[in-house]
């Protein structure tokens, strides 16, 4: 028992060490609220890419954005019918209804099937997705910098911060 302890307390300590690699708290704030914000962008399979570019054109830390990226990946699909309602209010459409099982169903048929015979309902969802990623990303940003700066002490005192 205490040697699994000692290798979850060193992964723990390894992982953080990785994530916190030049980075304070207000930067892992925006780099964590980015990939979670990315990570619901409506198409799949765009967010890792999405995520990647952005580090590099940024110069933020790619495993931390990529990690909240994929951390976040169900949210992917829980938020598509959302956004999707947003974008039709929005744009003033009305698509035919769309269930889950025939979303499920049509993307069981392939990914490059599922994007032509989806493509309009998967365009008013990024309508959607656009027009909530800034307050998401206010809102997340704001409350992992809280979060952050509350325990910084704390992972100071663990050395996981160096």
């Amino acid at each position: 028992m205490n040697s699994y302890l000692n290798w979850k307390i060193k992964i723990i300590h390894s992982v953080s060490k990785l994530l916190r690699q030049g980075l304070n708290p207000k930067k892992l704030s925006i780099v964590i609220a980015l990939g979670i914000t990315i990570s619901v962008f409506p198409i799949l399979g765009i967010t890792t890419l999405l995520c990647t570019a952005i580090s590099i054109t940024f110069n933020l830390n790619l495993p931390a954005i990529q990690l909240a990226n994929y951390a976040a990946f169900p949210l992917q699909m829980i938020l598509f019918f959302p956004f999707l309602k947003i974008g039709e209010k929005v744009a003033n459409v009305s698509l035919d209804p769309l269930s889950k099982v025939h979303l499920i169903a049509t993307f069981d048929e392939g990914l490059v099937y599922a994007f032509l015979k989806l493509f309009d309902y998967l365009m008013i969802a990024c309508l959607g997705w656009a027009l909530v990623i800034i307050p998401m990303f206010l809102i997340l940003y704001l409350l992992l910098c809280s979060i952050l700066n509350k325990y910084e002490t704390f992972m100071v005192d663990l050395d996981i911060n160096r």
